[in-house]
């Protein structure tokens, strides 16, 4: 018994080996188009600011002094083409009417005396003629007061609406002092500064898609319809009037922008999709010729419609998975289809 003890004492004291297994987990694959990069051409656009301006808009004054007796508008008032808005007192200018008739109808029957005489050779051709003037000087200031009576009422010189009033009823208007400022509002147009160096680009006539911030990213059909002669010399700029459609909502004062196409260079696109935007980082997904997907941080420029540019982190001939949110870094890729880049003109 004793023998027997010291062997099972042995045989426990003995340590076995012990083998640990770690098994790899399996490597993911995912099916993917893959897109090559290539070089590409692309037109230098230049981005041009302007504000809506009206095209047809008046500051209306008095050609006379006088006080303000009616003032029938006020600022939003839809007005029509002739309709009166300020009335001043013509008083005064009624009772020169009256009095230059008056002058006009003695005149007159002096004439008509001298003529009767004249035909019974009872007064002389000179005293005839004498007459005649006086009819005359008569029926002129007549007509000079009537135009000065007709300087008293303010008219809207086409359909507008009033955008701006200056004075209030009862106070004293002076020759040439504004009064109301008016505009019409269905005709409208972008006043844009563009530099001498991209003038070459823009010309009278041509159609440009103008965008009104306010109205949404929707552009509007612009028409070119002036470019100022001379340009400021301090910025080196020329104005460009760009008329717009007549749209719901568009005002004057706006903000719009349109774009020029001043050349073409070489850049480097790839589709908008295959871009990974995480926070303020950009990145995705390139395909190396060991087909396994390795995220990618790069740096993207302008963009144009469904693709984008890349201006850094990306080389021409690489392969970018098509579908960015389908990458996984690490990840086997089977390519189900390889697209090109396009080479040509970008939109």
């Amino acid at each position: 018994m004793f023998i027997a003890v010291l062997l099972l004492a042995g045989c426990g004291s003995k340590e076995e080996p012990t083998t640990t297994v770690v098994s790899a987990a399996p490597q993911k694959t995912i099916q993917a188009v893959v897109v090559e990069t290539k070089s590409t051409s692309v037109p230098i656009r230049v981005e041009v600011t302007g504000q809506v301006a009206p095209i047809f808009q008046a500051t209306l004054s008095s050609r006379i002094q006088g006080t303000i007796d009616k003032l029938l508008v006020r600022e939003g008032s839809r007005v029509s083409k002739g309709q009166l808005l300020i009335q001043l007192d013509s008083r005064d200018l009624q009772a020169d009417l009256a009095r230059a008739h008056a002058e006009v109808e003695n005149a007159k029957a002096h004439l008509d005396r001298m003529n009767q005489l004249y035909a019974q050779d009872a007064v002389s051709k000179q005293e005839m003629e004498n007459a005649t003037r006086a009819y005359r000087v008569a029926e002129a200031n007549r007509r000079a007061v009537e135009a000065q009576l007709s300087y008293t009422m303010v008219r809207a010189p086409f359909e507008g609406v009033i955008t701006e009033k200056k004075v209030e009823a009862g106070e004293l208007a002076s020759p040439g002092q504004p009064l109301l400022k008016m505009e019409d509002p269905q005709r409208l147009r972008l006043e844009a500064t563009v530099a001498e160096g991209d003038l070459k680009s823009i010309s009278r006539g041509d159609k440009i898609p103008v965008v009104i911030d306010a109205l949404g990213d929707h552009a509007l059909a612009g028409l070119v319809s002036q470019i100022l002669p001379a340009g400021d010399p301090h910025t080196h700029t020329f104005m460009v009037k760009v008329d717009l459609p007549r749209t719901v909502g568009l005002k004057t004062g706006m903000f719009g922008r349109f774009q020029l196409d001043t050349g073409a260079a070489q850049t480097m696109l790839i589709p908008s999709t295959a871009v990974v935007e995480r926070g303020e980082l950009t990145s995705l997904f390139v395909v190396g010729e060991d087909r396994i997907a390795r995220l990618r941080w790069i740096k993207l420029g302008r963009r144009f419609e469904q693709q984008v540019e890349i201006l850094s982190g990306l080389n021409i001939g690489e392969r970018v998975l098509v579908d960015g949110s389908r990458g996984v870094d690490g990840a086997a890729v089977q390519i189900v289809e390889m697209v090109a880049s396009p080479a040509g003109k970008a939109p």
